[in-house]
């Protein structure tokens, strides 16, 4: 595969060359190849010497001056290392848009010439020609939502990804808003899916989507989810893992409590001290995604309070019209809940040592490779979170062993459930 869009001799070329060597620091960071493709074909459209296809030109007539100062504005939506943001901001200028509020910040301090949104659906820029460049999300129904809220406003979407990641399930959203699509040659192991030529009655879908999920505990619940959301409005199968422990536990509780007061003896009381508290509180879900665990538990528990933390903005938006859905009113935090001084500050309702049960289903991915980096600054939070005498209901891949680290990091563990794949593990604060 070729390096670049450009041919040697071109002036873009030459240009987009000089832009990249002011910056050598870049050319070792994650994301570079993509960001100098999208450089390069922005000058080489700039130029004529690319089509909107990305192209070359060569034997066909360009309006130059019509092309030259394309585009008056760029979109970037999930540039999660800023590297897109900072060139392009060197040549157009830049508005940029991240669901992770984690990335965001990185954007921030990357590309500080860009200008953050917060949400997708203020977008309303004011320049005649507008493009927007979206990072391929792992989710059709990510990049469904993003066309979605963007697609009356923008003259171009540039998708751009991985080849072997781009199915034709792009080129179908694309031509839900746009009557021409086109696939660009491959640069290394990436390319773009372009839309253009924005249709004016565009069968464009509308979010949140809206279904329910069937546990034996809880019965059918209400569940919405944005695009982004993980799991979509589907319940994964380690949330369900974790919610039929739970269950067990709380009626266990429960049946224990009927007969210690019947009994009425100190046996029966200390027993009852030892299986562990019955109703919390609060319930606090570090990573809340959908909503739906943190909605169920609140309801096998008849916990009095409930508090998700995401540090996505579609997880947390799903999980506040999820709660809402069922009739109850639920705290979200929009944050990083690996990060505790940013998660307990000034305004934060969460406090040290201040929730009763928490739950824990942490990602164990990233992309393709294997990561658990996060789910030991989730356990890290826990542990600082949990109040004297509460429970860290955790779950996990089977293969990945968590409970040594459970029981380091925030007290003794014992595992609960374990299914196939899943195995869930209570862990109590350490006296």
């Amino acid at each position: 595969m070729p390096s670049t869009l450009l041919s040697p001799d071109s002036s873009a070329r030459h240009r987009s060359q000089e832009l990249l060597e002011q910056f050598p620091e870049l050319a070792a960071v994650p994301g570079f190849p993509q960001a100098r493709i999208l450089t390069d074909y922005v000058l080489g459209r700039r130029s004529g010497e690319l089509d909107v296809s990305g192209r070359a030109t060569e034997g066909t007539f360009v309006d130059a001056e019509a092309v030259a100062g394309l585009p008056h504005e760029v979109l970037i939506v999930d540039d999660g290392q800023g590297l897109q943001s900072r060139l392009l901001s060197e040549i157009v200028p830049v508005r940029t848009y991240n669901d992770r509020v984690d990335e965001a910040r990185t954007v921030a301090e990357v590309a500080d010439q860009a200008s953050a949104i917060d949400d997708l659906a203020v977008f309303a820029p004011e320049a005649q020609e507008v493009w927007a460049i979206v990072n391929a999300p792992k989710a059709t129904q990510a990049l469904a939502e993003t066309i979605a809220a963007v697609q009356a406003h923008v003259t171009t979407i540039v998708v751009i990804g991985r080849s072997d990641s781009m199915s034709r399930a792009v080129n179908k959203e694309l031509a839900r808003g746009f009557a021409r699509v086109d696939v660009s040659p491959g640069v290394g192991k990436h390319r773009m899916i372009i839309g253009s030529r924005p249709l004016s009655s565009p069968s464009l879908p509308s979010f949140p989507k809206h279904s329910r999920i069937d546990h034996p505990a809880t019965g059918p619940l209400q569940v919405r989810a944005h695009g982004a959301c993980f799991s979509g409005v589907k319940s994964d199968e380690g949330s369900a893992a974790l919610l039929t422990a739970l269950a067990a536990e709380s009626e266990s509780a429960e049946a224990q409590s009927s007969e210690a007061r019947s009994a009425e003896t100190q046996l029966a009381e200390t027993q009852l001290a030892e299986a562990g508290p019955g109703s919390p509180n609060s319930v606090l879900d570090l990573g809340c995604g959908n909503g739906w665990l943190l909605t169920a538990a609140m309801q096998v528990t008849a916990a009095e309070k409930g508090t998700g933390v995401d540090v996505s903005k579609a997880a947390v938006a799903s999980t506040r019209e999820t709660a809402d859905a069922n009739g109850l009113d639920v705290e979200t935090i929009l944050a990083d809940a690996t990060d505790v001084q940013a998660l307990t500050g000034a305004d934060s309702s969460v406090r040290t040592g201040g929730h009763d049960l928490i739950l824990l289903n942490p990602p164990f991915h990233q992309g393709t490779t294997i990561e658990t980096a996060t789910a030991a600054g989730l356990m890290r939070t826990a542990a600082e979170l949990l109040a004297p005498g509460g429970r860290v209901f955790t779950v996990y891949n089977s293969h990945l062993h968590y409970r040594e680290t459970l029981e380091r990091v925030i007290g003794p563990s014992e595992q609960v459930a374990r299914t196939s794949k899943f195995t869930v593990v209570r862990s109590l604060r350490r006296g």
